[in-house]
C-alpha cells in the first residue's frame, strides 16, 4: 500500500489527486482535534485559575474577627482618650460637681427639701444623659469617609468596627459623670448611705449609656451631621419633658413617649433609693396631703414617691435602662450596616 501511494503521489493521475486530497482531508482533521485539545486545555486553565481567584476572593478578609477588634479598639481608645478624656472635660465636671454641690448644698431631710431634693437628680440624670447623647451623636457621621473606604477595601467586618467604636469609648464617656457625682454627691447630702451612693451613681452610669445608645442609633440612622444634630435636638427634648418631672399629665396620645425616655427611668429609679426612711414634717406645706401644714409626724418613703409621681420599682427602671442601653445599639448596627448594603459585612 505504501509502494502505491508513494507512486500515486508521484503522478498526475486522477486517482494520484483523490489519494492525495484523501490524505490532506485526514491531515486537516488530525490538526482540528489537536487545536481544539489546545483550546479545551486553553479552558481548563483559565477556569481553574478563575476559580482559584473566586476562591481567593471568597476569603474577604486576611486577619480574624479579634485581631481587628482589638487593633480597632485600640484606635477607637487612643482617639476617645483625645476627643472626651481631656483636661478641659475635666475641668466642666469638677466644676460642675461643685457648682451644684453649692446649689444643693447639705439639704436637710425635711419636707421642705424633698422637691429641691429630687430635682437635683433629676438635673444631674438630665445633663449627663443629653451629653452623652450628643457626644455619641457625632461618632460615626465624623468617620463616615474613613468607614466607607476601609469598609470598601475589605480592612474589617463592620461587627468588628462597631464593637470596637462602642466598647471602647465607653470607660472614657463614664469617668466624667462619676467624678461629677463623686464630689456633688456629699456636698449636697442627698442620703448618708455609702450603699445608696453606690447604687444612685451607678444608675446615673447606666443612664448615660442609654444616651450614648440613642445618640448612636440617630448618627448612625442620619450620617449628615446638620441633619442628625437637628433630628437629635428635637428627640432628646421631647424624651426629657416626657419624663415626667415637667409635665406630670402627658396627653394619652404621647403617653408612649415617657416609655423610650431613659430620663424617666434613672429618675424613677433613683428616689426610692433616696428617700429610703421617714420625712419629718415641718410645717412647710410641701406635702400638705400628708402632713397638713403641720409640723409633726412623717411622711414615708411610699407617699413620697407617690407625690413625686415615680412609677416602677428600683428592679423595674433599671431593667428598662438596661433595654435602652442594648436595643437602640443593635438599631443602630442595622441602620449602619444598611448604609453600605453591597460592602462586605
Amino acid at each position: 500500500l505504501s509502494k502505491a501511494r508513494a507512486v500515486a503521489i508521484n503522478s498526475d493521475t486522477p486517482k494520484a489527486c483523490l489519494i492525495e486530497a484523501w490524505d490532506n482531508d485526514g491531515t486537516a482533521e488530525a490538526l482540528e482535534k489537536e487545536e481544539n485539545k489546545g483550546f479545551t486545555d486553553e479552558n481548563e486553565t483559565a477556569g481553574s485559575a478563575l476559580s482559584m481567584s473566586l476562591g481567593s476572593s471568597q476569603k474577604k478578609y486576611n486577619s480574624s474577627w479579634f485581631t481587628q477588634f482589638t487593633v480597632l479598639s485600640h484606635r477607637s481608645l487612643k482617639n476617645s482618650r483625645s476627643a472626651i478624656f481631656t483636661p478641659l472635660n475635666i475641668v466642666k465636671s469638677v466644676a460642675l460637681g461643685i457648682m451644684s454641690g453649692l446649689l444643693w448644698f447639705q439639704m436637710p431631710y425635711t419636707e421642705l427639701t424633698v422637691v429641691d431634693r429630687s430635682s437635683f437628680f433629676f438635673f444631674t440624670m438630665t445633663f449627663w444623659v443629653f451629653d452623652a447623647m450628643f457626644g455619641a451623636l457625632f461618632a460615626f457621621p465624623s468617620e463616615r469617609a474613613i468607614i466607607f473606604k476601609e469598609r470598601a477595601s475589605g480592612a474589617y467586618r463592620l461587627s468588628a468596627y462597631f464593637m470596637a467604636k462602642t466598647l471602647s469609648e465607653a470607660p472614657t464617656r463614664l469617668i466624667l459623670p462619676l467624678v461629677y457625682m463623686i464630689i456633688a454627691y456629699w456636698m449636697v447630702g442627698a442620703n448618708p448611705s455609702f450603699v445608696v451612693f453606690l447604687a444612685t451613681t451607678g444608675i446615673t452610669l447606666m443612664s448615660v449609656m442609654s444616651g450614648e445608645s440613642i445618640g448612636l442609633l440617630i448618627g448612625a440612622m442620619v450620617l449628615d451631621a446638620e441633619k442628625a444634630l437637628v433630628v437629635m435636638v428635637v428627640i432628646s427634648l421631647c424624651l426629657m419633658v416626657a419624663g415626667g418631672f415637667y409635665v406630670s399629665n402627658v396627653p394619652s396620645f404621647l403617653v408612649w413617649l415617657q416609655y423610650l425616655s431613659p430620663f424617666k427611668y434613672s429618675y424613677d429609679a433613683s428616689l426610692p433609693l433616696v428617700f429610703d426612711r421617714d420625712m419629718p414634717c415641718d410645717g412647710s406645706g410641701v406635702l400638705d396631703n400628708v402632713c397638713g401644714g403641720e409640723d409633726t409626724g412623717y411622711a414615708t418613703p411610699d407617699e413620697i414617691i407617690d407625690f413625686l409621681g415615680a412609677t416602677g420599682s428600683v428592679g423595674f427602671n433599671v431593667g428598662m435602662l438596661f433595654v435602652l442601653i442594648m436595643v437602640p445599639r443593635l438599631f443602630a448596627f442595622w441602620a449602619l450596616k444598611r448604609q453600605r448594603g453591597g460592602e462586605r459585612s
